[in-house]
This record gives C-alpha cells, structure tokens and sequence, in this order.
C-alpha cells in the first residue's frame, strides 16, 4: 500500500469517499492492529467495531491479507534457508 502512485491513491479516496489524512489515519490503525492481535477473526471484528464503512473494512482486510501472507512466505523462506544450511553444514562432516 506504500508503493501506490499519485493516481491510485486519488482513485482510492474517491473510492473510500475520504480525504488523504483520514486514509493516512485508516492506514496506520490497519498496521498497528496487524502487529497486536494474533487472528484474523479479531482483526477484523475491531475494524467493523471502531466504525469504519464496509469499503474501508474491505481495505483494511486487504491490507492485512497482504502482510500475513508476507510474513508468512518470510518464515517459510527463513525456514528453508536454515533447512539448506543444516543439510549443507552436515554434508560437509
């Protein structure tokens, strides 16, 4: 969501029929909940609860679909990586 153009991101106000602080706002409570609760049920059940309309919802849940499946490929990236070192390191004895 950082990467977006001048373009997309006007496109994406008209859309959530906002102005760009309360996108920034949307965005920043999107991140902070990512990082404190631990599914995705809760995640975004707080999103409906604290008000936001349904388009801002769906953002927010895209937003979070996003970086679970980033962290996700990390650790399983990270997990394979240490697999190959492990099986090189032990091959080499």
């Amino acid at each position: 969501m950082q990467n977006l153009s001048k373009f997309e991101k006007e496109k994406l106000l008209n859309l959530l029929e906002c102005n760009e602080k309360e996108l920034d706002i949307l965005l920043e409570k999107t991140h902070n909940l990512f990082h404190k609760q631990t599914n995705t049920y809760d995640m975004l059940l707080k999103i409906l609860q604290q008000g936001h309309n349904i388009r801002e919802a769906t953002l927010a849940g895209m937003i979070i679909g996003e970086k679970f499946g980033y962290e996700k490929a990390k650790i399983e990236l990270e997990d394979e990586i240490k697999d190959k070192l492990y099986r090189a390191f032990k091959n080499s004895q």
